[in-house]
């Protein structure tokens, strides 16, 4: 699936990681609040290393 946000988006890698996580719910919201918190900025690249 991330792989095919890489595709089919035509943005930044930042505003693909806000694309993303608009879809986090829950127990995974709050998780990736956290995460952002912790780690600050993330890139996309990261953050498909994150979710494979």
């Amino acid at each position: 699936m991330l792989e095919d946000l890489d595709c089919d988006l035509d943005c930044t890698p930042d505003e693909k990681v806000t694309f993303a996580t608009r879809f986090f719910r829950g127990s995974t919201c709050n998780w990736w609040h956290n995460a952002k918190e912790y780690m600050g900025d993330i890139s996309w690249e990261n953050f498909c290393r994150l979710f494979r």
